[in-house]
Protein backbone atom coordinates (compact mmCIF):
# COMPACT_ATOMS: atom_id res chain seq x y z
CA UNK A 1 0.00 0.00 0.00
CA UNK A 2 0.74 3.68 -0.45
CA UNK A 3 2.04 3.93 3.67
CA UNK A 4 4.93 1.55 2.32
CA UNK A 5 6.61 3.57 0.49
CA UNK A 6 6.67 6.09 2.62
CA UNK A 7 6.41 4.68 6.03
CA UNK A 8 9.45 7.02 7.80
CA UNK A 9 7.64 10.04 6.68
CA UNK A 10 4.29 9.24 8.03
CA UNK A 11 5.99 7.84 11.17
CA UNK A 12 7.68 11.33 11.52
CA UNK A 13 4.02 13.34 10.60
CA UNK A 14 2.50 10.95 13.37
CA UNK A 15 4.74 11.90 15.89
CA UNK A 16 4.83 15.70 15.23
CA UNK A 17 2.82 17.49 18.44
CA UNK A 18 1.12 20.34 16.90
CA UNK A 19 1.78 23.52 19.48
CA UNK A 20 1.91 26.91 20.04
CA UNK A 21 5.24 28.56 18.75
CA UNK A 22 6.42 30.44 21.98
CA UNK A 23 7.32 34.19 21.87
CA UNK A 24 10.95 35.17 20.79
CA UNK A 25 12.77 38.20 20.71
CA UNK A 26 12.54 40.44 17.89
CA UNK A 27 15.62 42.00 15.60
CA UNK A 28 15.81 45.53 16.29
CA UNK A 29 18.73 47.40 15.03
CA UNK A 30 18.80 51.37 14.40
CA UNK A 31 22.69 51.09 12.80
CA UNK A 32 25.12 48.44 13.41
CA UNK A 33 27.58 50.47 15.49
CA UNK A 34 26.72 47.30 17.24
CA UNK A 35 26.85 43.59 15.83
CA UNK A 36 25.83 41.61 18.52
CA UNK A 37 24.06 38.60 17.54
CA UNK A 38 25.25 38.52 13.79
CA UNK A 39 27.15 35.95 12.19
CA UNK A 40 29.18 37.32 9.40
CA UNK A 41 30.22 35.03 6.47
CA UNK A 42 32.37 35.68 3.54
CA UNK A 43 33.17 38.92 2.22
CA UNK A 44 30.22 40.84 4.60
CA UNK A 45 31.82 43.11 7.33
CA UNK A 46 30.93 45.60 9.76
CA UNK A 47 31.93 49.33 8.11
CA UNK A 48 31.12 51.82 10.31
CA UNK A 49 27.53 51.89 11.07
CA UNK A 50 26.45 49.57 8.24
CA UNK A 51 26.23 46.08 7.34
CA UNK A 52 28.18 46.13 4.01
CA UNK A 53 27.28 42.53 2.80
CA UNK A 54 29.69 42.78 -0.26
CA UNK A 55 32.53 45.75 -0.43
CA UNK A 56 32.57 47.69 -4.19
CA UNK A 57 34.92 44.48 -5.74
CA UNK A 58 35.01 42.48 -8.53
CA UNK A 59 33.86 38.75 -7.37
CA UNK A 60 32.52 38.57 -4.23
CA UNK A 61 29.84 36.87 -2.32
CA UNK A 62 28.85 37.38 1.52
CA UNK A 63 26.06 37.17 4.18
CA UNK A 64 24.75 38.08 7.46
CA UNK A 65 22.51 35.67 9.58
CA UNK A 66 21.04 36.67 12.86
CA UNK A 67 22.51 33.94 15.65
CA UNK A 68 19.08 32.58 16.61
CA UNK A 69 16.64 31.25 14.55
CA UNK A 70 13.28 33.04 14.22
CA UNK A 71 9.93 31.87 13.95
CA UNK A 72 8.96 32.53 10.59
CA UNK A 73 6.12 30.14 9.42
CA UNK A 74 2.76 31.75 11.03
CA UNK A 75 3.71 35.27 9.85
CA UNK A 76 6.73 37.67 10.24
CA UNK A 77 7.28 41.52 9.31
CA UNK A 78 10.55 42.84 8.35
CA UNK A 79 11.81 46.37 7.63
CA UNK A 80 15.31 47.57 6.29
CA UNK A 81 16.86 50.06 4.69
CA UNK A 82 19.45 49.77 1.97
CA UNK A 83 21.88 51.21 0.04
CA UNK A 84 23.86 50.73 -3.09
CA UNK A 85 27.32 52.40 -3.84
CA UNK A 86 30.20 52.86 -5.92
CA UNK A 87 29.04 51.22 -8.80
CA UNK A 88 31.88 50.49 -11.34
CA UNK A 89 31.27 53.28 -14.13
CA UNK A 90 33.50 51.54 -17.17
CA UNK A 91 32.23 48.50 -17.82
CA UNK A 92 29.27 46.59 -18.97
CA UNK A 93 28.66 44.79 -16.14
CA UNK A 94 28.13 48.26 -13.98
CA UNK A 95 26.60 47.93 -10.77
CA UNK A 96 25.98 44.35 -10.13
CA UNK A 97 24.42 42.11 -9.36
CA UNK A 98 22.39 43.01 -6.34
CA UNK A 99 21.57 41.40 -3.07
CA UNK A 100 18.56 39.37 -1.17
CA UNK A 101 16.73 39.23 2.02
CA UNK A 102 17.07 35.13 3.01
CA UNK A 103 15.09 32.67 5.13
CA UNK A 104 16.93 29.00 5.44
CA UNK A 105 17.32 26.08 7.15
CA UNK A 106 20.96 25.19 6.50
CA UNK A 107 22.74 26.94 9.09
CA UNK A 108 24.40 30.27 10.22
CA UNK A 109 27.32 30.10 7.52
CA UNK A 110 25.54 29.26 4.66
CA UNK A 111 26.84 31.21 1.60
CA UNK A 112 25.60 30.76 -2.33
CA UNK A 113 27.76 31.43 -5.48
CA UNK A 114 29.17 35.24 -6.83
CA UNK A 115 27.58 37.24 -9.57
CA UNK A 116 24.16 36.19 -10.14
CA UNK A 117 23.99 33.90 -7.41
CA UNK A 118 23.16 37.07 -5.55
CA UNK A 119 25.29 35.20 -2.42
CA UNK A 120 22.04 32.82 -2.31
CA UNK A 121 21.95 30.69 -5.30
CA UNK A 122 24.41 27.59 -7.06
CA UNK A 123 26.83 29.48 -8.85
CA UNK A 124 27.15 29.08 -12.68
CA UNK A 125 30.18 27.68 -14.89
CA UNK A 126 31.95 31.10 -14.27
CA UNK A 127 31.83 30.60 -10.32
CA UNK A 128 30.37 27.59 -9.59
CA UNK A 129 29.66 26.91 -5.58
CA UNK A 130 26.52 24.77 -4.22
CA UNK A 131 24.03 27.41 -2.89
CA UNK A 132 22.19 27.44 -0.02
CA UNK A 133 19.35 24.42 -0.18
CA UNK A 134 16.27 24.53 1.78
CA UNK A 135 15.78 28.61 1.19
CA UNK A 136 13.97 30.75 0.27
CA UNK A 137 14.81 34.72 -0.67
CA UNK A 138 13.61 37.78 -1.95
CA UNK A 139 15.77 39.31 -4.78
CA UNK A 140 17.09 43.14 -5.11
CA UNK A 141 18.20 42.43 -8.65
CA UNK A 142 20.40 45.78 -10.42
CA UNK A 143 21.82 43.35 -13.32
CA UNK A 144 20.04 41.64 -16.41
CA UNK A 145 21.13 38.16 -16.84
CA UNK A 146 18.76 37.61 -19.89
CA UNK A 147 19.84 33.29 -20.38
CA UNK A 148 18.25 33.42 -16.85
CA UNK A 149 15.08 35.10 -17.62
CA UNK A 150 15.71 38.12 -16.20
CA UNK A 151 12.92 41.07 -16.68
CA UNK A 152 15.24 43.89 -15.94
CA UNK A 153 18.69 44.92 -14.56
CA UNK A 154 15.93 46.87 -11.85
CA UNK A 155 13.46 44.26 -10.44
CA UNK A 156 12.04 42.44 -7.34
CA UNK A 157 11.78 38.37 -7.03
CA UNK A 158 11.16 35.50 -4.95
CA UNK A 159 13.53 32.49 -5.38
CA UNK A 160 13.91 28.96 -4.46
CA UNK A 161 16.43 26.22 -3.37
CA UNK A 162 14.64 22.90 -2.23
CA UNK A 163 17.02 20.01 -1.57
CA UNK A 164 20.61 19.75 -2.13
CA UNK A 165 20.63 17.32 -5.03
CA UNK A 166 17.33 19.80 -6.47
CA UNK A 167 19.23 23.08 -6.27
CA UNK A 168 20.03 24.46 -9.43
CA UNK A 169 21.28 27.30 -11.10
CA UNK A 170 19.27 29.68 -11.81
CA UNK A 171 16.72 29.27 -8.85
CA UNK A 172 13.38 28.43 -8.91
CA UNK A 173 11.25 31.46 -9.61
CA UNK A 174 7.89 31.80 -7.56
CA UNK A 175 7.09 35.81 -8.99
CA UNK A 176 8.88 38.94 -10.58
CA UNK A 177 8.05 42.76 -10.26
CA UNK A 178 7.15 43.90 -13.18
CA UNK A 179 8.53 47.05 -13.08
CA UNK A 180 9.74 49.50 -10.27
CA UNK A 181 9.53 53.51 -10.24
CA UNK A 182 12.35 53.16 -7.77
CA UNK A 183 15.73 52.97 -9.22
CA UNK A 184 17.80 50.19 -6.90
CA UNK A 185 21.34 51.12 -7.56
CA UNK A 186 20.93 54.95 -7.70
CA UNK A 187 22.99 55.77 -4.77
CA UNK A 188 20.00 56.30 -2.69
CA UNK A 189 18.84 55.19 0.61
CA UNK A 190 15.72 52.73 0.16
CA UNK A 191 13.25 51.21 2.74
CA UNK A 192 11.49 47.93 2.01
CA UNK A 193 9.12 45.97 3.86
CA UNK A 194 8.27 42.47 4.15
CA UNK A 195 5.14 40.87 5.44
CA UNK A 196 3.88 37.30 5.39
CA UNK A 197 0.41 36.81 6.42
CA UNK A 198 0.30 32.82 5.41
CA UNK A 199 0.54 31.80 2.54
CA UNK A 200 0.72 35.48 0.94
CA UNK A 201 4.36 37.29 0.73
CA UNK A 202 4.23 40.97 -0.13
CA UNK A 203 7.22 43.49 -0.46
CA UNK A 204 7.00 47.13 -0.14
CA UNK A 205 9.20 49.54 -1.22
CA UNK A 206 9.73 53.00 0.26
CA UNK A 207 6.26 52.60 1.09
CA UNK A 208 4.76 50.85 -2.11
CA UNK A 209 3.47 47.83 -2.59
CA UNK A 210 5.58 46.45 -5.34
CA UNK A 211 5.37 42.49 -5.37
CA UNK A 212 2.63 40.07 -4.01
CA UNK A 213 2.64 36.52 -4.23
CA UNK A 214 1.64 32.83 -2.46
CA UNK A 215 4.98 31.11 -1.16
CA UNK A 216 5.19 28.23 1.06
CA UNK A 217 7.60 28.83 3.69
CA UNK A 218 8.17 25.30 5.20
CA UNK A 219 11.00 24.44 2.58
CA UNK A 220 12.88 26.81 4.81
CA UNK A 221 12.22 26.08 8.14
CA UNK A 222 12.18 22.94 10.42
CA UNK A 223 9.74 21.15 11.96
CA UNK A 224 8.85 24.18 14.76
CA UNK A 225 8.44 26.87 12.09
CA UNK A 226 11.64 28.34 12.88
CA UNK A 227 14.36 29.50 10.23
CA UNK A 228 17.93 31.43 10.19
CA UNK A 229 17.01 35.05 8.83
CA UNK A 230 19.71 37.77 7.00
CA UNK A 231 20.89 38.66 3.98
CA UNK A 232 23.49 37.84 0.87
CA UNK A 233 25.00 39.96 -2.12
CA UNK A 234 27.14 38.66 -4.91
CA UNK A 235 29.40 41.04 -7.75
CA UNK A 236 30.88 39.55 -10.80
CA UNK A 237 32.58 41.16 -13.66
CA UNK A 238 30.85 44.10 -11.80
CA UNK A 239 30.78 45.87 -8.35
CA UNK A 240 29.03 48.25 -6.07
CA UNK A 241 28.47 48.00 -2.30
CA UNK A 242 25.57 46.21 -0.82
CA UNK A 243 24.56 47.90 2.40
CA UNK A 244 22.06 47.41 5.29
CA UNK A 245 21.96 50.73 7.38
CA UNK A 246 19.04 49.54 9.79
CA UNK A 247 16.98 46.34 10.16
CA UNK A 248 13.87 45.12 12.50
CA UNK A 249 12.41 41.99 11.79
CA UNK A 250 9.31 40.60 14.21
CA UNK A 251 6.69 38.33 14.67
CA UNK A 252 2.84 39.32 12.67
CA UNK A 253 -0.29 37.75 13.75
CA UNK A 254 -2.35 36.17 10.64
CA UNK A 255 -5.19 37.48 9.37
CA UNK A 256 -8.34 36.24 11.62
CA UNK A 257 -9.91 36.40 7.49
CA UNK A 258 -7.58 33.41 6.88
CA UNK A 259 -9.06 30.38 8.75
CA UNK A 260 -5.27 28.99 8.03
CA UNK A 261 -3.69 26.34 10.72
CA UNK A 262 -0.19 25.92 10.17
CA UNK A 263 1.34 22.63 8.72
CA UNK A 264 4.31 20.56 8.72
CA UNK A 265 5.27 19.18 5.32
CA UNK A 266 7.60 15.80 6.31
CA UNK A 267 6.61 13.56 3.25
CA UNK A 268 9.25 13.39 0.48
CA UNK A 269 9.68 17.01 -1.45
CA UNK A 270 9.37 15.03 -4.13
CA UNK A 271 5.92 14.30 -4.25
CA UNK A 272 5.44 17.97 -4.57
CA UNK A 273 4.28 18.98 -8.42
CA UNK A 274 6.83 20.93 -9.85
CA UNK A 275 6.11 24.88 -10.55
CA UNK A 276 4.10 25.39 -7.76
CA UNK A 277 4.58 27.68 -4.87
CA UNK A 278 2.40 26.10 -2.92
CA UNK A 279 3.46 22.29 -2.40
CA UNK A 280 0.97 20.53 -4.04
CA UNK A 281 1.19 16.63 -4.15
CA UNK A 282 1.01 14.82 -7.38
CA UNK A 283 -1.34 12.20 -5.67
CA UNK A 284 -3.40 11.76 -2.38
CA UNK A 285 -1.55 10.01 0.44
CA UNK A 286 -3.77 7.87 2.75
CA UNK A 287 -2.67 5.80 6.07
CA UNK A 288 -4.94 3.33 7.46
CA UNK A 289 -5.26 1.83 11.26
CA UNK A 290 -8.42 -0.05 11.72
CA UNK A 291 -11.12 2.70 11.25
CA UNK A 292 -8.72 5.60 11.49
CA UNK A 293 -7.03 7.07 8.55
CA UNK A 294 -4.40 9.73 8.35
CA UNK A 295 -4.73 11.75 4.77
CA UNK A 296 -3.12 14.15 3.03
CA UNK A 297 -5.63 15.88 0.39
CA UNK A 298 -4.02 17.61 -2.69
CA UNK A 299 -5.67 20.69 -3.43
CA UNK A 300 -5.73 19.86 -7.10
CA UNK A 301 -7.86 16.99 -6.89
CA UNK A 302 -11.56 16.92 -7.51
CA UNK A 303 -12.84 14.64 -4.97
CA UNK A 304 -9.42 13.28 -4.71
CA UNK A 305 -9.12 10.51 -1.67
CA UNK A 306 -12.01 8.23 -0.27
CA UNK A 307 -12.06 5.71 2.97
CA UNK A 308 -14.94 3.56 2.82
CA UNK A 309 -18.26 3.55 4.68
CA UNK A 310 -19.63 0.50 3.53
CA UNK A 311 -23.26 1.16 5.48
CA UNK A 312 -23.38 4.82 4.96
CA UNK A 313 -21.31 5.22 8.75
CA UNK A 314 -20.64 8.81 9.42
CA UNK A 315 -16.95 9.92 9.16
CA UNK A 316 -16.03 12.45 11.74
CA UNK A 317 -12.59 14.55 10.76
CA UNK A 318 -10.28 16.02 13.39
CA UNK A 319 -6.87 17.59 13.36
CA UNK A 320 -7.37 19.12 9.69
CA UNK A 321 -4.69 21.68 8.84
CA UNK A 322 -2.92 23.27 6.41
CA UNK A 323 -3.67 25.75 3.92
CA UNK A 324 -5.12 26.11 0.04
CA UNK A 325 -5.30 28.45 -2.77
CA UNK A 326 -8.25 27.90 -5.28
CA UNK A 327 -7.61 31.46 -6.78
CA UNK A 328 -4.33 32.74 -7.42
CA UNK A 329 -5.64 35.70 -9.31
CA UNK A 330 -7.11 37.13 -6.11
CA UNK A 331 -5.61 39.94 -4.54
CA UNK A 332 -3.79 39.36 -1.36
CA UNK A 333 -5.22 36.12 0.57
CA UNK A 334 -8.76 36.60 -0.61
CA UNK A 335 -8.43 33.72 -2.74
CA UNK A 336 -6.78 31.16 -0.14
CA UNK A 337 -8.02 29.54 2.99
CA UNK A 338 -7.42 26.75 6.04
CA UNK A 339 -9.71 23.61 6.34
CA UNK A 340 -12.49 26.18 7.57
CA UNK A 341 -12.89 28.03 3.97
CA UNK A 342 -13.17 31.82 3.15
CA UNK A 343 -16.37 33.66 4.10
CA UNK A 344 -19.93 32.99 3.19
CA UNK A 345 -21.27 30.25 1.42
CA UNK A 346 -19.18 29.85 -2.61
CA UNK A 347 -22.27 30.08 -4.45
CA UNK A 348 -22.96 28.73 -8.15
CA UNK A 349 -20.05 26.74 -9.36
CA UNK A 350 -18.30 25.15 -6.67
CA UNK A 351 -18.24 21.38 -5.40
CA UNK A 352 -20.39 22.90 -2.37
CA UNK A 353 -22.41 26.12 -3.10
CA UNK A 354 -23.61 26.02 0.42
CA UNK A 355 -20.44 26.11 2.09
CA UNK A 356 -17.49 28.42 2.15
CA UNK A 357 -14.85 28.62 -0.90
CA UNK A 358 -12.11 26.14 -0.30
CA UNK A 359 -13.31 24.54 3.19
CA UNK A 360 -12.70 21.41 3.56
CA UNK A 361 -16.02 18.87 2.59
CA UNK A 362 -16.98 15.59 2.35
CA UNK A 363 -19.89 13.35 0.57
CA UNK A 364 -20.62 9.65 0.72
CA UNK A 365 -21.36 7.45 -2.07
CA UNK A 366 -21.83 4.04 -3.18
CA UNK A 367 -19.75 2.92 0.37
CA UNK A 368 -17.19 5.65 0.30
CA UNK A 369 -16.77 9.08 1.44
CA UNK A 370 -14.51 10.89 -0.51
CA UNK A 371 -12.98 14.33 0.75
CA UNK A 372 -11.84 17.82 -1.92
CA UNK A 373 -11.39 20.92 -1.29
CA UNK A 374 -14.44 23.12 -1.93
CA UNK A 375 -13.43 24.61 -5.67
CA UNK A 376 -14.87 25.61 -9.04
CA UNK A 377 -15.53 22.27 -10.73
CA UNK A 378 -14.25 21.59 -14.19
CA UNK A 379 -10.66 21.84 -15.78
CA UNK A 380 -9.94 24.80 -13.57
CA UNK A 381 -9.56 22.68 -10.54
CA UNK A 382 -6.36 21.06 -11.55
CA UNK A 383 -4.84 24.63 -11.36
CA UNK A 384 -5.66 24.79 -7.54
CA UNK A 385 -2.59 24.81 -4.71
CA UNK A 386 -1.36 23.35 -1.40
CA UNK A 387 -2.82 20.53 0.50
CA UNK A 388 -4.94 19.38 3.78
CA UNK A 389 -3.57 16.97 6.24
CA UNK A 390 -6.55 15.20 8.85
CA UNK A 391 -7.21 12.64 10.08
CA UNK A 392 -10.56 10.42 9.78
CA UNK A 393 -12.21 7.78 11.70
CA UNK A 394 -15.32 5.85 10.40
CA UNK A 395 -17.70 5.30 13.22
Amino acid sequence: MEASRYGAAWTALLLVAICTEPAHAQINFDDFTSSEGLRVVGDARVSGKVLRITRAKAERSGAFWFRDKEYVRSGFETTFEFQLTQQNRFSPWRGTDGFAFVLQNSGPGALGGMGSALGFGVGDSTWPHPGIPWAVAVFFDTYRNKPEGDPSSNYIGIRVNGSPSETRWPPSRLADSCGLKVRLKDGKAHTARIVFQPPVLTVFLDGAPVLETQVDLSIATDVEGRAWVGFTAATGGGWQNHDILSWFFGRTQVSSSMYMVTHDILFPRSACLPNRNLCTPGKAFIQQSGVHYHIVLPANLEWGVSVPSPSGQAVVVTKAKGFVCWDLKAPGSRGCSGPAGKGEAAGPGFLAPDHPAGALIQKTQDGRTWFSVNGRSGTTFNANEGFYELDAEVK
